[in-house]
């Protein structure tokens, strides 16, 4: 009875260790999975809504880093001395 009780302990002790290992993960933040179209499938993928909160906040930070980073050269006006 005892050894019954130890492996039913540790298959269920495994069937939860498995069930932790996979949890959808949350996509990177990149120029790609940002972008409208590909935004839209990856929230739509998501279930946990903690996961879709955190992938919006991830492209929201990405793409204000990006906007950050993108600059044009203006080049500055021409003077009369």
């Amino acid at each position: 009875m005892d050894i019954k009780l130890a492996r039913l302990g540790a298959a269920m002790g495994l069937a939860m260790i498995l069930a932790a290992c996979s949890e959808e993960k949350v996509p990177e933040p990149t120029a790609d999975n940002c972008a409208p179209e590909m935004y839209e499938k990856n929230l739509a993928s998501l279930s946990k809504e903690s996961n879709r909160n955190e992938f919006i906040a991830n492209c929201k930070s990405f793409l204000a880093a990006k906007k950050m980073t993108d600059w044009e050269f203006k080049k500055s006006p021409e003077d009369n001395f």
